[in-house]
């Protein structure tokens, strides 16, 4: 498999990033270095018109470090941007053109609104969302985007972020109600002339940047939360205001002990994060939904052909593709197993009784079941627990990916099933017991295709008063019956308080 490397340098306002992703046919990717610098380029900018000589020199460094990590890296594309801060300094040209006699490396300044569009990209293709108001707060610009049915009906960038509000209102230390009825009051008016804010009302919305990563890294640690997924978090409209609202209460060196929050946004969290809350106040959102792709994910997606015009249709199955190739996945197997998963779970309903919508995790866990054979085969299935949990795989919520995890964990045992106290929390007991049943039909698909050649070609379930018959067609030869009924008949029994047996018939032999 031709694999190559493509590097995405952002040079923002508050810091410079460069983000390594390995692709391959051009549509499978996954990001393999991500390293950031705090440069602040937006210090003293509102004062002077001007990028400062330290911080300029300071990105100079940054860059120089970041292009011998992309040559070291082999990459044979690396793509260049700079935004707010250097799209606003009267220098901002000047400093690009030194860049590229210093360092050699081509720098596109782009527009607010194509970073916009960018943020977009990042987003709609990596969550599941239909409709929503797309917020980045940067540290020298704020970009909205209005999404409808996935589509971006409208983009609006404003021209102030997180270093812009805590020079403007003093926000760095000691938070007066003073001070923030004075941005209340900026805000109000801003808010006023953005049209895209009142056809948003009721709507989700989607928070891109680092002031919002660490709304939700701060509530995650408050409520203890056990998954340190930031993609796809979401908070309730409240929770959003109760963390904001004690981040305004404390002063720096409070700020400095708060759990979740990174040390280079300290002193310009406030105004950051007070702005989230009275953009969610403002259209009446009920949720915010955290996304970890931005800017420099919507670049990658576009260089790839994934534009306004080509969204990817799929994020989940897209996802979960690229995990199963990264990991050297049997796919025939997989999609063997589980096309019989589904099977058994649709002939099983009448003792099931399951009603809700399980079809990603049935998905996610028969796919991926196997992942953990490329760490260890011995105990493979706790290595598939940890792998699809910490995967990245797009487009399902994080406690589906948390109990297709356990469902995979579970699908070699008869035993009572496995949740580690961590979790217990996150599940309820009838989660507990979906885990349980559709570990079980993982389990018995995966028996079923033991030999890993498909000789399995359907299954037909006949459900009776004390036991479940399960009619197994095969060509080629017949599956171990016996084996199956000692590694699942006792769960079986456990589960849906039956016996289960099974009648083998080889339909074409291969001799």
């Amino acid at each position: 498999m031709d694999r190559r490397n493509i590097g995405v340098i952002d040079i923002g306002s508050n810091s410079v990033h460069l983000v390594i992703g390995e692709y391959y046919n051009n549509e499978y990717f996954q990001i393999i270095d991500d390293v950031k610098v705090n440069v602040r380029l937006n210090d003293k900018l509102a004062e002077t018109g001007k990028l400062q000589q330290d911080r300029m020199d300071f990105g100079i460094e940054t860059l120089t470090m970041f292009v011998s990590m992309c040559d070291a890296y082999g990459i044979e594309k690396v793509i260049a941007v700079a935004t707010a801060a250097v799209r606003k300094a009267s220098n901002g040209a000047d400093y690009v053109a030194r860049i590229k006699t210093e360092v050699g490396l081509d720098v596109a300044i782009i527009p607010g609104e194509v970073e916009a569009s960018m943020d977009y990209l990042g987003a709609i293709n990596t969550l599941d969302v239909k409709d929503a108001l797309l917020m980045d707060i940067g540290g020298g610009s704020t970009e909205f985007v209005l999404i409808k049915d996935r589509k971006k009906v409208e983009a609006v960038s404003l021209p102030f972020g997180s270093i812009d509000l805590a020079e403007k209102f003093d926000l760095t230390d000691e938070v007066s109600e003073k001070k923030l009825k004075a941005l209340d009051e900026f805000l109000k008016e801003a808010f006023s002339t953005i049209a895209i804010l009142k056809k948003a009302e009721g709507l989700p919305v989607i928070g891109v940047g680092g002031t919002i990563r660490n709304v939700g890294r701060i509530h995650r640690s408050f409520i203890d939360y056990p998954l340190e997924i930031a993609h796809n978090y979401r908070m309730k409209s409240n929770d959003v205001k109760r963390i904001c609202e004690m981040a305004a209460s404390m002063n720096l060196a409070e700020r400095s002990n708060l759990k979740g929050l990174s040390k280079g946004r300290i002193d310009i969290f406030v105004g950051s994060s007070h702005t989230l809350e009275r953009v969610m106040k403002h259209i009446d959102s009920p949720e915010l939904i955290i996304s970890n792709a931005g800017l420099r994910d919507g670049i990658i997606y576009d260089y790839f052909g994934y534009n306004e015009d080509n969204l990817v249709y799929d994020i989940f199955e897209l996802s979960l593709v690229n995990i199963m190739l990264n990991f050297n996945v049997n796919i025939p197997h997989a999609y063997h197993v589980l096309k019989l998963t589904e099977n058994l779970f649709e002939q099983l309903k009448p003792l099931h009784g399951i009603k809700e919508d399980v079809r990603k995790m049935i998905r996610a866990s028969a796919m991926l079941h196997d992942v953990g054979i490329k760490l260890q085969f011995g105990n493979h299935h706790e290595h598939s627990f940890y792998i699809i949990l910490n995967s990245g795989l797009l487009g399902i919520e994080q406690k589906e990916l948390l109990m297709s995890a356990f469902i995979a964990l579970n699908h070699r045992t008869n035993k009572k099933i496995h949740i580690s106290e961590e979790y217990m929390g996150l599940l309820q007991n009838e989660e507990r017991h979906l885990i349980d049943q559709l570990s079980l039909f993982l389990q018995i698909s995966e028996y079923l295709d033991r030999s890993m050649d498909g000789v399995v070609k359907d299954v037909n379930c006949v459900i009776l008063e004390k036991e479940v018959q399960l009619n197994v067609l095969t060509t080629g030869h017949s599956v171990f019956d016996n084996m199956i009924i000692n590694e699942c008949g006792k769960k079986f029994k456990r589960v849906f308080n039956k016996t289960l047996t099974i009648n083998n018939k080889v339909i074409i032999s291969r001799r």
